[in-house]
């Protein structure tokens, strides 16, 4: 858990520390190692917790499906006993005393679950309104809940309400009470709130370390052909490339020596220049595709291509379009959290870790920018360090667990007054007001359970 260290705090700071002993020593091997390996733990914790906030929403989605069903069945029951209620008192003679029990019964069952209000019409038959206002028993007529899934975003359960002729209204935001309401604001408030700052983090921080790692070099680490990680289809290719900034690009080719040979320099424009655009422009500035050429492959990725004896390594980049591109990368992530991994060439090979630039042995200067990421402020335009940030994230879980905890004993005490009034009102005086106050007992005692259950979730969810 993150107060034991065993959370995503612990695995920053190894990440950074790593980072750290390799600015020290760039040439180690086992210094290259670890960063390899405390890199590869940090994004498996961003993937484990958001598979694992992902598995709560899930979880939670199953208990709305059968809060629906509860609603639906006592929504039923609540129009079939009106239906005999009716039948039964029909001529004014008698009162049907134990299905009024029963629908009372099944009127508070309901206030559990969702706000409720109710009133009786002369015929004896009670009308239920749930949430806002929506009805959902009519006279003899009821109506259902249907859980229906969001289409393109995950872990999006909506709650429809279906009335005559299958008129259809999405009523997801109209409960303010009850287990529904609490289960609603925990998925999508709570967990959707945390989800977006652990992308936020992860992204963010794949950002920085690429932007610095693409354009240093390792050992031995010029390439003789280099794919970038990310394609662009066919619309995309003819649309200006996002996130570039003005500014140049550096290629420098090199020899078997490690020499430098020749720079290549093009000069990019943001919000103007198309993948298209800048492979032809650095194809006419090469003006050799026997020394080095540049193509779009059938994926629409970018792929770089040294002739024989030559290689070629990365110079200064204004522009980010390595970063961009995934060129030289570190992490690769297109969502955040979700998808962080290390880059392949990572994996394959630690000497391409880039450590300095321009191949110079021993040089640290890349190493030693990105150890230093962690006491920059990167996050929130520049405002905060990445352990500011995410202590932030935690303090806002850890107080909404306290308002909870707050308003859960503000129920708790309701509850106790509730029962009081109740226990001193006559047991034959069972007027409207007894059954009002009955179902407002419920709703906090089913508020109160499931404050507590939320709880848990949101410390299971803090301490992953």
């Amino acid at each position: 858990s993150e107060t034991e260290g065993n959370g995503l705090h612990k695995a920053l700071n190894e990440f950074w520390n790593s980072w750290s002993q390799l600015s020290n020593q760039p040439e180690s091997e086992p210094a290259r190692m670890q960063v390899k390996v405390q890199s590869d733990v940090l994004a498996s914790r961003f993937r484990g917790m958001h598979s694992q906030l992902k598995g709560l929403r899930n979880e939670i989605n199953g208990r709305l499906v059968a809060t629906i069903n509860q609603v639906n069945e006592l929504g039923q029951k609540v129009a079939e006993l009106n239906k005999q209620i009716n039948s039964f008192e029909g001529g004014g003679q008698r009162i049907a005393n134990d299905m009024r029990d029963a629908r009372n019964q099944a009127i508070e069952d309901l206030s559990e679950l969702v706000d409720v209000n109710s009133f009786e019409d002369p015929n004896g038959r009670t009308t239920v309104i749930i949430g806002r206002d929506w009805t959902l028993v009519e006279g003899n007529n009821r109506y259902q809940l249907e859980g229906k899934m969001k289409g393109g975003e995950l872990g999006m359960l909506n709650i429809d309400g279906v009335s005559t002729n299958d008129n259809r209204r999405d009523l997801t935001r109209i409960f303010r009470e009850g287990e529904m309401s609490e289960m609603l604001r925990m998925r999508d408030d709570t967990i959707v709130e945390y989800q977006k700052n652990l992308d936020e983090i992860a992204f963010s921080l794949a950002g920085k370390v690429n932007k610095l790692h693409a354009t240093g070099t390792g050992i031995n680490s010029a390439s003789e052909m280099m794919k970038s990680t990310f394609g662009l289809n066919s619309a995309a290719l003819n649309q200006p490339l996002p996130f570039l900034k003005d500014g140049i690009f550096q290629l420098h080719l090199v020899d078997p020596h490690n020499e430098i040979l020749e720079t290549y320099e093009i000069e990019i424009q943001a919000g103007k220049d198309t993948l298209p655009d800048i492979v032809q422009r650095l194809n006419q500035t090469i003006n050799d595709p026997g020394l080095l050429r540049a193509s779009i492959e059938g994926d629409g990725s970018l792929l770089l291509q040294s002739g024989s004896n030559y290689k070629f390594i990365f110079g200064e980049d204004q522009s980010s379009i390595a970063q961009v591109l995934g060129l030289n990368s570190f992490f690769d992530t297109l969502k955040g959290a979700e998808d962080i991994q290390l880059s392949r060439h990572i994996i394959e090979n630690t000497n391409n870790i880039s450590t300095g630039k321009d191949l110079i042995p021993g040089d640290n200067r890349v190493a030693l920018e990105i150890a230093k990421l962690q006491t920059r402020p990167t996050m929130r335009d520049e405002t905060m360090t990445f352990d500011e940030y995410y202590n932030g994230v935690l303090t806002g879980m850890g107080l909404k667990i306290q308002r909870n905890q707050t308003e859960q004993a503000q129920q708790e005490s309701m509850v106790r007054q509730f029962k009081e009034i109740r226990s001193s009102i006559s047991a034959v005086n069972m007027d409207e007001e007894l059954t009002d106050m009955m179902q407002y007992q419920k709703a906090y005692e089913a508020s109160a359970r499931f404050i507590n259950t939320v709880d848990k979730m949101m410390e299971t969810v803090i301490n992953m």
